[in-house]
């Protein structure tokens, strides 16, 4: 499933103001979406075109969804029910370094390329997900996850176990243990077209900033 998305970065924002290209921004919000801002310790609600940081909680709720571009790097959906903390976003001798820890939901991220001069991670707990592609699905319900790697690797580790998700395969972490892997099956490849048919209808109508 050697899959190439052809969906070209969004183009139709404002220049980036400097400092921010390091910073996610709504794209576009399906309903009620909150945000606990850690700097300036509140809670409100997202709309198109803010920005979310270093520290932030972003939720959405039974019938909300959310999806964030960091500038020039990559798309973030969250489905609903879905409640990521944006545990690190900063810059360092190592270049850009992302962690998102979802703790509960369903969480895709698609790079517009593979990582480079940046390290892009997902995490449930004491489980690490590190992204070596371009686009995975992290779902996680309870003390259940599923990485579904859709194109590219991703590298998981968890108390010093390391288990790799080559393209079309999936990972799974139950109760703190890592379970059976497997490859993707039809149903997943359905996921997938879905996945790129709501990209492609999202940007097409998000209003022009």
């Amino acid at each position: 499933m050697g899959l190439i998305l052809a969906i070209k970065p969004f183009l139709c924002l404002a220049a980036t103001p400097e400092g921010d290209e390091n910073r996610f921004q709504v794209l576009w919000a399906g309903g009620p979406v909150t945000a606990y801002h850690d700097e300036r310790d509140e809670t409100a609600p997202l709309r198109i075109f803010d920005w979310v940081d270093d520290g932030d909680n972003i939720s959405t709720g039974a019938k909300s969804q959310a999806l964030l571009r960091l500038p020039n790097k990559a798309y973030i959906y969250l489905g609903s029910h879905t409640k990521i903390h944006i545990s690190r976003l900063r810059s360092g001798d190592k270049g850009l370094q992302i962690r998102l820890n979802l703790l509960t939901g369903t969480l895709w991220c698609q790079l517009d390329e593979a990582p480079r001069g940046m390290t892009f991670e997902a995490s449930m707990r004491s489980l690490v997900c590190r992204c070596h592609g371009t686009l995975f699905e992290a779902v996680r319900q309870k003390n259940a996850v599923r990485i579904n790697a859709y194109n590219g690797p991703v590298v998981t580790v968890s108390h010093g176990q390391v288990k790799i998700a080559k393209t079309g395969e999936i990972t799974q972490y139950i109760d703190g243990k890592f379970a059976y892997k497997h490859r993707l099956q039809s149903s997943d490849d359905d996921r997938l077209d879905w996945w790129k048919a709501h990209l492609a209808d999202i940007l097409a109508k998000t209003p022009v900033h």
